[in-house]
């Protein structure tokens, strides 16, 4: 199953369906039954969390040749087997999540096969504790993995999960945490310090399985070794080899090393190889400071120009021009020339004396070349300095550090609906986020408030739900992105709740779909465009798998009872029964039987017609019910059946009264013939309903000794 926009999502199970027997609330393994046992008893449970299998490329760099050996993994794997349950707890960039696939998959691997690995996403927010009813039941062989960076694992939560762990440990199973040492309240005998594997060590591997060998040799540390390895030494010395060996230190992260390497594989042997030749050329000659130069400039290409943006940004003489030409460039790449210089030119106040300054000495073209920029065919480009754009906003963010705020408010100045850039904002916020991943006072979300707030249009809240989905699915920004889609929520902000129910509509919904609900119940207190594509999600949710539909009805049986006056069960429900939509065919199959699933529409009808607020559209779709029953598309016992009961329980005074007694505007075949359908069904005995509190118990009680076919199934007066 993909999303509108191509992304892939984890499969729904394919399981049978849960509708058939359940029991609302039961925690227990057994239900007792007290008095008469000739009622149907019925189980349900709530849905599982999501579980995604683990990448493929984080399973092979966990695994030989790609893996640098650290002693995390072991120690992790040797908790696993005593215990179950290992907390590898690091820094960002000590290889914590690829120590912890290979700690599962030493643990778990067997000669018949591979385990089954999985991510298990933290789908509860910080105030809940994950239940054992939405764990995954053990299974010999899986093992799972939390994140707790996007997640912090409370001191119950970890209670909840050492518990589940025990379970998973006893039948072969187990589970890994990772996170910071801030993100587990839990026992501090379960965690292992994530060292950091060696950096020059992880590209070397990557470059070797890549077939990339002679790149791999100009990261030899040994060169001696390297050149006597063998029976013979080789007749002519390979100059290359080492020669980057001081390129990448003991410090950089395994993630930064990987990426290392995929720049170098983009170097061509032969023009190191001449670089090299012409460095041992006579000091001073032409050749020698060619060869120099080149092999700078290779170190600066493979480092992303770190020295040179030192130089352009950040040293002394440096003029604000050129740096405020060089970041307009770097934010609007592939934008016209002119656009970037405008750009430029609009950084910071607005006096004379600061626009007579960038008209003055180099030409704005001329100062773009100078800063690194290619100025070819009219646009701003880094062809020859690929990387640069990125790596010079994250050393400007870095070094200025007192121009934060006016940067921040340069971006949202350019980017506003009448700004010189608003057709790039998307890029921009691409590059914020990226910014964001690892810079303090990050300016991301920020920009997301100001975009938000000032009538943006459909294209720009599509931009901004993109990038805060994007933000939810990084590590570093996870739980800013929740808490930031949580506060839009609760506020009465339209377009921001449209980004809310955008979201939640999308890939974010789908990887935590408790999450979603929750803030999707907050869109629902309002009427109004947000809350419509609120309500069509939880539809969506419900249709695309059998999981997905039992989790939306025990959500929305939840609101019913926690929150009895909110507005957002009534239109959840509205839209679940929308004769429209797939759903009610479904939830009208299951009522035939399951009387769960009959009593959540009985309930469902009961509680939207006490609120006032969507009379209108709960008649809307008692019309609806009427006409899909005369067409035949829904079936006339059960339809009829199930709204009998609900005139039976419910005083009509409102929506229900103007569906059966009638209204001057609708007067229908359809209409009559529900109407005559309503008058003469007998009413459904509910005496043996498994629901503790139904309320047709009490409202059907008599009827059972005085209603009669043929009757006109009123209750008595």
């Amino acid at each position: 199953m993909t999303t509108p926009d191509g992304q892939g999502l984890p499969q729904p199970r394919t399981s049978p369906s849960p509708f058939g027997q359940s029991a609302v609330g039961n925690l227990g393994p057994t239900v007792q039954v007290g008095g008469s046992n000739t009622g149907i008893i019925s189980i349900t449970g709530r849905p599982k969390l999501p579980v995604i299998a683990i990448a493929r490329g984080d399973r092979e760099a966990a695994l030989e040749p790609l893996w640098a050996h650290t002693p995390t993994p072991q120690q992790a794997a040797n908790l696993l087997a005593a215990r179950g349950l290992a907390v590898i707890v690091g820094e960002r960039g000590t290889g914590r999540r690829i120590s912890a696939v290979r700690a599962l998959h030493t643990h778990l691997s067997t000669p018949a096969g591979a385990p089954q690995l999985y991510d298990l996403a933290a789908d509860w927010d910080d105030d809940e504790v994950p239940e054992r009813e939405v764990l995954p039941e053990p299974i010999a062989g899986h093992g799972y993995l939390i994140d707790a960076a996007s997640r912090l694992v409370s001191e119950n939560a970890a209670r909840a999960l050492m518990t589940w762990a025990e379970e998973l440990h006893a039948v072969g199973s187990c589970l890994v945490i990772t996170g910071s040492q801030r993100d587990w309240r839990g026992d501090s005998r379960f965690e292992i310090g994530a060292v950091r594997p060696d950096a020059v060590q992880v590209a070397r591997n990557h470059l070797a399985h890549a077939g990339s060998h002679a790149q791999a040799g100009w990261l030899q540390t040994d060169v001696q070794r390297a050149a006597t390895r063998g029976l013979l030494r080789q007749s002519v010395p390979d100059r290359t080899v080492g020669i980057l060996s001081d390129l990448i230190t003991r410090t950089v992260s395994p993630g930064d090393a990987v990426a290392i390497a995929g720049r170098l594989r983009n170097i061509d042997p032969n023009r190191l190889a001449r670089a090299a030749e012409y460095r041992e050329s006579p000091h001073g000659s032409p050749e020698y400071e060619q060869g120099i130069r080149e092999l700078r400039r290779i170190r600066e290409e493979v480092l992303l120009w770190t020295n040179f943006l030192e130089e352009t940004l950040a040293g002394t003489g440096t003029r604000g021009q050129d740096r405020m030409m060089l970041l307009a460039a770097a934010y609007l790449e592939g934008a016209p020339l002119e656009l970037c210089i405008k750009a430029a030119t609009a950084f910071g106040s607005r006096d004379e004396a600061l626009a007579r300054r960038y008209r003055e000495g180099r030409s704005p073209r001329r100062r773009l070349a100078d800063v690194g920029v290619d100025t070819a065919n009219d646009t701003a480009a880094f062809h020859s300095r690929p990387g640069l754009a990125l790596s010079a906003i994250r050393t400007d963010w870095h070094h200025w550090a007192d121009e934060r705020k006016e940067t921040r408010e340069w971006l949202a100045r350019i980017t506003a609906p009448d700004g010189i850039a608003k057709d790039w904002a998307e890029q921009i916020g691409s590059r914020l986020l990226e910014l964001s991943i690892t810079a303090v006072e990050s300016p991301f979300f920020t920009i997301l408030d100001t975009w938000t707030d000032t009538s943006p249009d459909e294209q720009r809240l599509r931009i901004v739900t993109a990038l805060i989905t994007r933000a939810a699915e990084t590590e570093e920004l996870a739980r800013a992105a929740h808490k930031q889609l949580l506060d839009w929520a609760t506020r009465g902000h339209p377009h921001r709740r449209m980004v809310v129910a955008q979201a939640c509509s999308g890939r974010y919904g789908m990887r935590w779909p408790h999450m979603a609900f929750v803030r999707l119940r907050h869109i629902l207190a309002l009427d109004g465009e947000a809350a419509c594509i609120a309500a069509s999600a939880l539809s969506t949710h419900a249709a695309a798998s059998t999981d997905g539909l039992q989790r939306v009805v025990e959500t929305v049986e939840t609101w019913f009872e926690r929150y009895p006056t909110h507005l957002a069960g009534p239109r959840a429900f509205l839209a679940l029964t929308d004769p429209t939509h797939s759903v009610l065919d479904t939830l009208m199959s299951a009522a035939q039987a399951a009387p769960s699933i009959r009593d959540f529409l009985i309930n469902g009808w009961m509680q939207t017609l006490r609120q006032p607020d969507v009379r209108d559209h709960a008649h809307q779709i008692l019309l609806g019910w009427a006409r899909a029953a005369h067409e035949g598309r829904l079936n006339r016992t059960t339809t009829f059946g199930i709204l009998t009961d609900v005139r039976n329980a419910h005083t009509p005074l409102d929506a229900m009264s103007r569906f059966l007694y009638g209204s001057p505007d609708q007067d229908d075949k359809a209409l009559i013939e529900a109407r005559f359908a309503l008058a003469n069904l007998r009413a459904c005995n509910h005496t043996q309903c498994s629901e503790p509190h139904c309320p047709l118990k009490e409202a059907v009680g008599p009827l059972s000794d005085t209603s009669t076919g043929g009757g006109t199934g009123e209750p008595p007066s």
